[in-house]
This record gives structure tokens, C-alpha cells and sequence, in this order.
């Protein structure tokens, strides 16, 4: 089984819109077994799949990092379609950030997010699960980080671009120094467009990436109209627009992810 983290300290870099069709190409085109989970107060994955979603009577994210539920890991998921459940995220994550500052992480709630993925994988319930992180390092999305085996970085090639990636690795570079487990990490390059100016960031993100030790995945996703819209209609680009820009460029990704396990340790 295979856990996956995106994460990104920036917002708006499409980092929920990556979750939802890897885990949709992994399901679909591989047959896989997949569990996302809802790391953000936003709810925008949630809310993808299940817009009526009432957080205050369901079980969520903030369920889990209390340890509320149901014994059984299983029984604590909802289906959302064949072969993929979720964990669904809620506004009360922005809480749990709050205690996290004044009073300290909780390496309880912590290992709560790894105890789930160490149960999932014993009993060979899932071949992926997907956390969709927010911007930073927030209570759920540490836990999720460090109960990751990858975490891959969606990017927009900008004036930021290359800082952020020297950040991210900094960042789980200090994580590593700690002595807490550090997943492997890869770059996304998203929305991608062909003007000179994009030509030349990705040239310098791809040279430096090669010195911070995170490598940047060959396959870049193409900035389509699409994709926005898929959001709308809640489907995911192989269902939407499989014939799109993004929609071709995501399946020649997930290829690579597919077959490119072995990257770099921070």
C-alpha cells in the first residue's frame, strides 16, 4: 500500500483538484483501492464529492485526531463510489490548529493518522491512501505528513516557484533532523503554459531540484478552461473532459507516479 500526501505551502496550486483524479486514474485505469482523506477546513474535496455533507453529525478528520469513531477503521469511512471512500475533512480542523499553537502538537492525535494507515495496511484494506493537505504545516496535515510514504508538491510555475520548493525541503529537511519520519518528495508541475517566461522557470526549478534533492516529475499538467468547470460538475476529468489538455496530461502522470516509486529521501 502506498500513502500519498499533497502538500503545498502555497494555495491555489491545484492541490485538491490532484487528488481527486489520481485517486479517480487509480481506481479507474488501475483497478486500485483508494482512500482519500480530507485534511482542510475548507471541505473543497469534501464538498466535491458529497456537497450536502453535514460535519457535525458525520465522522471527519477531526474525528479522527481525537479518536472518536468506531473501532473498526473500516466503519468509520464513507463510499463514494466503487473502490474509493473518503474521510471527509471539516471547519473544525481550523480548531485543532489553534490548540496546536498555544498548546503543542499532540503526538496522540498524531499517531492516530499513522495507527489508521498501520491498520489499513495490516489488513490489506486499500492499495492508496491520499491525503489533500492545506497550505502549511496545520494539525491534520502534519499527521498526514508524517503517515505518508510521498508527499508530492504541486506547483505553479511563478516568481515563487523555486523559493517554495527550497522552503518545502528545508521544512522536511528540519522535520527528518528531529528525528520524525520523512517521506519522499516530488514536484508537480501544474497549470503549465507555453510562454517563454514558464520555459524559463521550469528550466531553473528542474537545474535546482536536482541540488535540494527533490525531483520534478517529467509529465506537467497543462492549464485547460476544463478543469474549473470539472470542479462545477463535480467529475473528475476522465469522466468531464477525458480529451483535455489536463485531462490526457493527469493519466500520463499518474504513469509515472505509477512506475516511479523510488525517489529520493529528503
Amino acid at each position: 500500500m502506498r500513502t500519498i500526501a499533497i502538500m503545498n505551502n502555497k494555495g491555489g496550486v491545484g492541490k485538491t483538484v490532484t487528488a481527486i483524479n489520481l485517486a479517480d486514474i487509480l481506481v479507474r485505469d488501475y483497478r486500485q483501492r483508494v482512500i482519500l482523506v480530507d485534511c482542510d477546513g475548507q471541505m473543497n474535496l469534501t464538498r466535491f464529492y458529497l456537497p450536502e455533507f453535514d460535519p457535525e453529525t458525520e465522522y471527519t478528520m477531526v474525528s479522527l485526531l481525537e479518536g472518536d469513531g468506531e473501532a473498526l477503521w473500516s466503519d468509520n469511512l464513507l463510499q463514494v463510489s466503487r473502490d474509493l471512500w473518503l474521510i471527509p475533512g471539516s471547519p473544525d480542523l481550523y480548531t485543532e490548529d489553534l490548540e496546536a499553537v498555544m498548546d503543542g502538537q499532540d503526538q496522540a492525535k498524531t499517531r492516530r493518522v499513522a495507527d489508521l494507515v498501520d491498520n489499513v495496511r495490516e489488513d490489506n484494506g486499500a492499495d492508496f491512501i491520499i491525503f489533500d493537505c492545506p497550505p502549511g504545516f496545520t494539525a491534520a496535515s502534519l499527521a498526514a505528513l508524517l503517515a505518508s510514504d510521498e508527499v508530492v508538491i504541486p506547483m505553479e510555475l511563478d516568481g515563487f516557484s523555486v523559493s517554495g520548493v527550497v522552503t518545502m525541503r528545508r521544512q522536511l529537511a528540519l522535520l527528518k533532523r528531529s528525528g520524525l519520519r520523512v517521506p519522499k518528495a516530488s514536484v508537480l508541475i501544474n497549470r503549465w503554459r507555453s510562454t517563454e517566461f514558464v520555459s524559463e522557470v521550469e528550466t531553473q526549478l528542474r537545474e535546482m531540484s536536482e541540488h535540494v534533492k527533490i525531483p520534478v516529475y517529467q509529465q506537467v499538467i497543462r492549464k485547460s478552461e476544463k478543469v474549473p468547470e470539472s470542479t462545477v460538475t463535480g467529475s473528475p476529468l476522465s469522466v468531464y473532459s477525458p480529451r483535455s489538455a489536463a485531462g490526457v496530461d493527469f493519466r500520463r502522470w499518474v504513469r509515472e507516479l505509477w512506475g516511479g516509486a523510488g525517489h529520493e529521501q529528503v
